[in-house]
């Protein structure tokens, strides 16, 4: 009996709790890489934007042996697209926007995008580099928009 007590308390527990761990939203920025160019993005709040309001959206970039990439140095376009691969925004403004936490003078892209709807979308950041100091890039990043 003593022995089957502990096999039953863990069943139970980890049946109903560890499924509440994959349930709750992740807040965590999401990094990808792009030819020689890598991009960590950030959506507010807390990477799960919600549809129907505009998003305070920004990007960090970096070179592949980690250098930052400086705003003023790329040719930069952010663009969104829905689930059925329809564009909802495309040639979005772009601004520099200093990044807390970071060296003094380090700067991301930032933008602001409007999710129609809940559900899924893609958002896309390409550029190049004004002094071809680094290749053509196209980063995707999946986004999942609350109601």
């Amino acid at each position: 009996m003593y022995r089957l007590l502990p096999i039953f308390i863990w069943t139970v527990c980890s049946s109903s709790i560890i499924p509440l761990a994959f349930a709750l939203p992740l807040i965590a920025h999401q990094e990808k890489t792009g030819n020689s160019v890598g991009a960590m993005i950030h959506l507010e709040p807390d990477d799960s934007p919600y549809a129907g309001k505009s998003t305070l959206t920004w990007f960090m970039l970096t070179r592949s042996g980690g250098d930052m990439v400086s705003p003023s140095s790329c040719n930069c376009r952010v663009a969104a697209y829905n689930a059925q691969n329809q564009a909802i925004a495309q040639q979005l403004p772009l601004s520099p926007i200093s990044l807390e936490g970071h060296q003094k003078g380090h700067q991301g892209i930032q933008t602001t995008i409007m999710f129609p709807e809940s559900g899924a979308y893609t958002v896309v950041l390409s550029g190049q580099a004004k002094d071809k100091s680094f290749a053509p890039f196209e980063i995707k990043f999946p986004v999942i928009v609350r109601p």
